[in-house]
C-alpha cells in the first residue's frame, strides 16, 4: 500500500510531431545544467560496458548496479509535469534499455526513445477521480461548507459523505484494520479531477491540496506567535490518515488506500479549528488562488507554498526549520547555481526587513542551525523560535509577492530588484541618474532625426 507522498503537480500537453514542437514544449527535454552532454555520454558508456543483449534481446547485468542509476538518470532531464518522479524514473529505465538493445547508446538515442514513449503516455484518455479524506475542523455539521479550486482540481468541505463514497471498517492484509470513520466528530474534504491514471491523479489532489492548506495556515497563522511550550505543528490543516480513491463512482479499494504514515491521532485532536473560524479566512485563500493561478512567479510561489506546509504539518522542529529554510532558498537562491551562496540569499531575504541588520543576525544564525540540524532536539526552544521567524518572514514576502507584485515578470527580475541596494537615498539618487540618461538618450534621438536630410 503506498504511502501518501509530496508528488509533483500534473498537467497534460498535446501531443504533436516532434517536429513541429520546440524543444521548450517536447514532454522529455535534456537538462545539461545538472549534467553536461560528456557526462551523460560517460554514463551511457558504462551503461553499456557493464551490460550484454543476448541472441533473444534480453539484458544481461555484470558490474553495474542499474537500481542506483534508475535513481540518478532523471537528472539528466527535465519532464512534463504530467509525470511523477516515480513515472519518469520508470519512462528512462524503458528508454535506456530499449535503447541499449537497438544500439548504439547514445545521448540522441535515449532521448529520442523517451519522448517516444512519454507522448504514448501522454495520449491516454483522462479520466474522472475523486478522493476524500478526513478535515480536521470541529462543528463542520453546523457551519457552510467551502468550494475552492486550482490547477484544475475541484475542492468541496461536507459534514458528510455522498452515498457512492462511504466505505465500512475492513482488514487490508499486509497492513491491518482501515476504519474510514477515524476520528471520528470530524468532517471530510473532497477533491476531484481529470487525469490519465490513478497515480497522476493522486498526484494532483495531493499537491493542490498541499497549496490550498498551505495558504490556508500561512494566514490563519498571519502575525501570530505560537506558545513556547506547544509541542505540536503550528498549521491547523494537515492531511488526514488516509486518503480514499473513487475513478468515477467505483471505489478504488484494497491497496488503492492511500495513507498518512505520519499521521497522528493525538495530535490531530489537540487544539483543532473550528469550522466557522476556518470559513472567515476561505476569501483569503481564494483570492490568492487567483492571483497565484496566472503569477509570473507561480512555479517558484508553488515551490515555497509547498515546503511551508511540509513545516507548518510538522511536529519535529528541526523538520520545520529545513523546510522552511529550503523554502526561503527557493525564493532568494540563484536557481541555475549548482551551490548556494547563503550569504547572498541571508542578504536577498533580508532586504525590506524593518531593521535589516537584525534580520540578517537572525538568519545567519538560522543558517548555522539548520546545517546543524541533524544535531538538533524538539526540546531546544530557540528551533521553534527561530522557525516562527522564518515563517512569518515568508508568509510576508510570499503574500506581497503574491497580490501585490504584479510587475514582476520572473524569479530573475525578482532577484535583480532584491539586489538593488537597500539605502533609499541612494536609490533615489540611481534613479535621478537613469531619469536623466534616459532624458539624453531620447534627446539625442530626435536630434538625429531632425540632422537627417529629407528627399
Amino acid at each position: 500500500m503506498p504511502t501518501l507522498r509530496r508528488l509533483i503537480q500534473n498537467a497534460t500537453n498535446a501531443v504533436l510531431p516532434i517536429e513541429s514542437v520546440p524543444e521548450t514544449r517536447m514532454p522529455i527535454r535534456r537538462q545539461s545544467r545538472l549534467v553536461s552532454d560528456a557526462e551523460l555520454t560517460e554514463l551511457l558508456a558504462r551503461f553499456e560496458a557493464g551490460t550484454t543483449v543476448d541472441e533473444n534481446r534480453v539484458l544481461h547485468f555484470h558490474h553495474l548496479d542499474s537500481g542506483e542509476l534508475e535513481r540518478i538518470l532523471p537528472d539528466a532531464f527535465e519532464a512534463d509535469p504530467g509525470f511523477t518522479g516515480r513515472q519518469l524514473r520508470y519512462l528512462l529505465r524503458e528508454a535506456l534499455w530499449t535503447s541499449r538493445k537497438n544500439g548504439p547508446l547514445t545521448n540522441d538515442a535515449l532521448l529520442s526513445e523517451a519522448r517516444r514513449i512519454a507522448r504514448l503516455r501522454l495520449s491516454q484518455p483522462p479520466r474522472r477521480y475523486a478522493m476524500w479524506t478526513k478535515f480536521r475542523a470541529r462543528q463542520m455539521a453546523f457551519a457552510s461548507s467551502f468550494r475552492l479550486s486550482w490547477n484544475e482540481v475541484s475542492f468541496q468541505s461536507a459534514s458528510d459523505l455522498p452515498v457512492y463514497m462511504q466505505q465500512d471498517e475492513y482488514f487490508l492484509n499486509g497492513y491491518g484494520d482501515v476504519d474510514p470513520r477515524m476520528p471520528i466528530f470530524f468532517g471530510y474534504l473532497i477533491t476531484r479531477c481529470d487525469a490519465r491514471d490513478e497515480e497522476n491523479a493522486v498526484a494532483r489532489m495531493l499537491d493542490a491540496t498541499d497549496i490550498v492548506m498551505a495558504l490556508f495556515n500561512m494566514y490563519e497563522m498571519r502575525g501570530r506567535w505560537a506558545k513556547g511550550n506547544e509541542r505540536w505543528a503550528e498549521g491547523k490543516l494537515w492531511h488526514g490518515p488516509y486518503h480514499f480513491v473513487f475513478e468515477g463512482r467505483r471505489f478504488l479499494g484494497g491497496e488503492h488506500v492511500w495513507f498518512n504514515s505520519e499521521f497522528d491521532e493525538e495530535a490531530w485532536g489537540v487544539h483543532p479549528i473550528d469550522m466557522p473560524a476556518v470559513l472567515r479566512f476561505i476569501p483569503q485563500v481564494r483570492a490568492a488562488l487567483a492571483a497565484l493561478t496566472v503569477h509570473p512567479l507561480r512555479g517558484v510561489l508553488v515551490r515555497v507554498l509547498r515546503l511551508m506546509q511540509n513545516a507548518m504539518g510538522s511536529r519535529d522542529q528541526s523538520y520545520s526549520l529545513l523546510r522552511y529554510w529550503s523554502a526561503l532558498e527557493q525564493l532568494y537562491g540563484d536557481p541555475q547555481a549548482r551551490e548556494k551562496n547563503y550569504t547572498r540569499i541571508i542578504q536577498r531575504a533580508a532586504f525590506a526587513e524593518h531593521d535589516p541588520l537584525i534580520a540578517r543576525w537572525k538568519l545567519g544564525h538560522i543558517s548555522r542551525v539548520r546545517n546543524e540540524y541533524v544535531h538538533a532536539r524538539d526540546h531546544d526552544d530557540d528551533l521553534r523560535v527561530m522557525a516562527q521567524y522564518l515563517r512569518m518572514l515568508l508568509t510576508r514576502h510570499v503574500h506581497y509577492l503574491m497580490l501585490h507584485a504584479p510587475n514582476v515578470r520572473s524569479h530573475a527580475h525578482w532577484l535583480e530588484i532584491v539586489d538593488l541596494p537597500s539605502d533609499e537615498a541612494l536609490l533615489r539618487e540611481r534613479k535621478d541618474v537613469i531619469d536623466m540618461r534616459l532624458a539624453i538618450i531620447s534627446q539625442g534621438r530626435r536630434q538625429g532625426e531632425a540632422d537627417v536630410p529629407s528627399d
